[in-house]
């Protein structure tokens, strides 16, 4: 494999308090356009982990998934990654370069970038609802109308939320625990600039665009900014994402 080929392999993780879940039907869009493996871990604490403690350190999320990783110690792969996700995937590179060939970046952010960018203050009274409303509907409801432009109205798709929600509950600490290790984490200093590609929404409302901004100028990365779709990206504009994957293909 060269430095510029793509792995056959991906691992797309998800961002705060989401799960593999909250993907589809994007993975099996990427799988069935891109010829891509795609594999969807769920971060410990969330989903199909959701009856275990999430850790307190970025760093003790990334030695979980490691663990779990389904693929041969030596197939290299690279990660699709969603907000917090995308966290995890840079500490991921930093510590395991030889094998993980390409992270992609869906409005992220680091402890680097200003607090109000990382999370805007408007986003504040939905995130408040979203953890601390009665009933899980009205929380799911907060939630997609804070990380979606397109499908904030969307019953059908709230219904499927509350479903997963469900299926696998929520633990509140562990959203607070996963807050607590996003709010540490910083950057790696360095990381190879041919490895990254950021993309982020000028029009997020959770997160700023310029915390993907502040990421891409430290690695001398390239970046491209959706104008309209809301933070959950892949919900929101996967036509776009899928686009901008296969163009990074072309130029490998």
């Amino acid at each position: 494999m060269t430095e510029r080929s793509l792995p056959r392999h991906w691992l797309f993780l998800r961002g705060l308090s989401r799960e593999c879940g909250h993907w589809q039907p994007f993975v099996d869009d990427c799988a069935a356009r891109l010829g891509w493996q795609c594999h969807a871990l769920d971060l410990p604490g969330f989903g199909s982990e959701y009856q275990r403690s999430s850790p307190l350190t970025i760093a003790e999320i990334r030695t979980d998934l490691q663990r779990r990783l389904p693929l041969p110690n030596d197939e290299p792969f690279g990660i699709v990654a969603l907000s917090l996700g995308g966290m995890v995937a840079l500490d991921w590179l930093r510590a395991e370069p030889e094998r993980l060939h390409q992270i992609i970046l869906i409005n992220s952010s680091s402890g680097d970038c200003p607090i109000w960018q990382r999370l805007r203050p408007s986003a504040l009274p939905k995130v408040v609802r979203g953890l601390c409303a009665r009933h899980i509907i009205a929380q799911e409801r907060a939630i997609l109308a804070m990380v979606s432009n397109r499908h904030d109205n969307d019953t059908a798709l709230l219904s499927r939320y509350v479903e997963l929600r469900n299926q696998r509950p929520i633990q509140r600490r562990n959203v607070l625990r996963q807050l607590w290790a996003a709010s540490r984490f910083r950057a790696p200093p360095t990381l190879p600039a041919q490895r990254l590609l950021l993309l982020a929404s000028r029009a997020d409302r959770m997160v700023s665009w310029q915390c993907s901004q502040r990421l891409a100028a430290r690695y001398q990365a390239p970046t491209a900014l959706h104008p309209s779709a809301g933070h959950d990206l892949p919900l929101d504009d996967p036509q776009w994402l899928i686009q901008c994957f296969r163009g990074l293909a072309e130029k490998g």
